[in-house]
């Protein structure tokens, strides 16, 4: 490995590193609970994930090393680990030729014992290491060298688990629309912003006749398990909007859920709305959502009625459905709660909101100033917005 011309063996170990989408990422708990497990077991003053690069060496969790992040590969040690079938073990760094000049070595923390165990990608090429410093000269028995390995396997299944997992919020997202059906004298838009890769909340829009459809729903929690049950409910939505009117669709939609919602004790709250474009009447039903807001062209707002709680949560629920009318000029917005983190309360988001809604010029100009801004405040939650605007007459 050099700063040189970069071999195959070399360019296809870049790849794959980069192609696990970690480099660069925020601390996460996976990673560090098992630095600070090996530090504990091997009882070393240092340990860390570092992950070599080209021209780099950046590290994904550490303990003891006074937040170092990214290195030049000269400093690396683990630049050699990464060239080795298996463990790297340097009992004494001061009387090894490939480290005595070190940095680390020559000035604090004075390492003096380093091992390495290489960290694989899916293709098994070698991407980092899981390293153990001390300060003295030291050995790793047999059954220490077992646990070193076998922490490595734990680390290898989380590089795996996040690749995997960068590549189902693709999906999740191609599952959403990505265009609006065309229908003069309006503008739609919507976007969904996990917390994490994946997430549970989601929208959908599609044509029943002439009339247009909308979901916009959240399943209680984050990550895989929400987004499992958010698929199911999206299918289950558009399933029940193309067989009956909207009075039912709720409710067709929550008896298919019944059950799993039952075996996973979550809910999902949910809007849906069914309009038809040559009026603007609008039919909808609101289970447990509480955050659809009409914006009319003098300023002022109204919130639309509640039809009962989210889907789960009390089996048998009917729900009503109620009826009002989007005049030209005025625009629908339907927010998931994932938007009040940044709020101390309901009224000031609503103000917020409707300042967005009031200066852009179109619905997908709202969409991106929402996302921005709940980007900007880094948002706890799952974060969607759909925005429905009606031209002027």
């Amino acid at each position: 490995m050099s700063a040189g011309v970069l071999d195959d063996e070399e360019l296809a170990r870049a790849e794959a590193l980069h192609a696990l989408g970690v480099l660069d990422t925020p601390p996460e708990s996976r990673y560090d609970q098992v630095v600070q497990l090996a530090e504990n077991v091997f009882d070393v003053p240092m340990a860390a994930v570092n992950l070599v690069d080209t021209d780099r060496q950046w590290t994904k969790a550490q303990v003891g090393l006074n937040g170092v992040e990214n290195l030049p590969l000269i400093h690396s040690m683990c630049r050699y680990t990464v060239q080795q079938s298996d463990m790297f073990i340097v009992p004494d760094t001061a009387a090894d030729e490939r480290f005595h000049d070190n940095r680390f070595v020559r000035k604090p923390p004075y390492i003096r014992f380093y091992a390495g165990h290489p960290l694989r990608a899916p293709g098994g090429e070698h991407v980092g290491a899981l390293c153990l410093f001390d300060t003295h000269p030291r050995h790793l028995s047999a059954a220490e060298q077992r646990i070193l390995r076998q922490m490595a396997g734990w680390l290898e299944k989380e590089l795996t688990f996040h690749r995997e997992l960068e590549r189902a919020g693709q999906v999740q997202q191609l599952l959403m629309p990505r265009l609006p059906p065309k229908l003069p004298g309006y503008q739609l838009a919507g976007r969904c912003t996990p917390t994490w890769e994946i997430g549970g909340d989601f929208y959908d829009w599609h044509l029943v006749g002439q009339a247009l459809q909308l979901h916009v729903a959240d399943v209680m929690g984050k990550g895989i398990p929400a987004a499992l049950i958010a698929a199911s409910g999206r299918a289950a939505l558009r399933g029940a909007a193309q067989y009956n009117d909207q009075q039912h669709v709720i409710a067709h939609a929550a008896a298919v859920l019944e059950e799993q919602l039952e075996d996973t004790a979550s809910f999902i709250t949910a809007f849906s709305a069914r309009i038809d474009p040559s009026t603007g009447d609008l039919t909808y039903i609101d289970a447990g959502h509480g955050l659809a807001v009409i914006f009319d062209t003098a300023g002022g707002h109204r919130r639309l009625k509640s039809s009962g709680p989210p889907l789960g949560v009390l089996p048998g629920t009917t729900w009503k459905a109620h009826s009002t009318t989007l005049a030209p000029g005025e625009t629908l917005l339907v927010v998931s709660d994932g938007f009040l983190d940044s709020f101390t309360d309901l009224d000031s988001a609503i103000i917020r909101a409707a300042n967005v809604v009031h200066e852009a010029v179109t619905a997908e100009q709202i969409i991106e100033r929402f996302t921005a801004y709940a980007q900007a405040h880094a948002h706890t939650d799952d974060v969607t917005v759909v925005a429905l605007h009606r031209d002027p007459a």
